[in-house]
């Protein structure tokens, strides 16, 4: 994520881009953990060196569903940082993290959360688009996931294939916009 928050963010010191991007990987690895409870907990259970995952479950307390975990700050925090290093709207880190609390659970609306806080970053990594084309890149965005979603592991090949045509597209579509500008 570290490389591709530089090409994304050109205008960023390449070391600042980098940190965004590990710290985007840690709100990403804590977010599975927290959507991957049952998972993780069970691996507790074992021998399982320190470090080796992102945080640990409070012991203090016992959430009854994803949504009361504690540690959803935590992930916001780290993207509030990812908006400080990359000079984003900070309203990203809040729609990201509610479209990732959303998408976990499979809860209906999580496209609508997840193309409003596209559109934030895209609007940061090609300010002279227009909104329709803003828009346009964050449905890309929302398709990726959807592609992502549907991946049966039976045909590694199609599914990856899909999602690399998607992404290319997202990526040529970016960098166009920018030589235009």
């Amino acid at each position: 994520m570290s490389e591709a928050f530089v090409a994304e963010f050109p205008d960023v010191p390449a070391e600042r881009a980098e940190r965004a991007g590990e710290l985007f990987m840690r709100a990403l690895f804590l977010q599975d953990e927290i959507e991957n409870r049952d998972a993780f907990e069970a691996c507790f259970e074992h021998d399982v060196p320190p470090g080796a995952f992102v945080s640990s479950v409070p012991d203090d307390s016992e959430p009854d569903a994803i949504n009361d975990d504690p540690r959803w700050r935590d992930v916001r925090e780290l993207l509030g940082t990812v908006c400080d290093e990359l000079d984003i709207n900070p309203e990203y880190a809040t729609l990201h993290t509610r479209f990732w609390r959303l998408h976990g659970q499979e809860v209906d609306g999580w496209e609508t959360v997840a193309r409003r806080a596209h559109r934030i970053k895209v609007a940061r990594m090609a300010p002279s688009a227009d909104g329709e084309t803003v828009d346009n890149l964050a449905q890309y965005f929302v398709v990726g996931v959807t592609r992502h979603d549907e991946w049966v592991r039976e045909s590694p090949e199609r599914d990856v294939s899909s999602a690399i045509d998607i992404v290319a597209h997202y990526y040529q579509r970016l960098f166009d916009l920018r030589d235009e500008s």
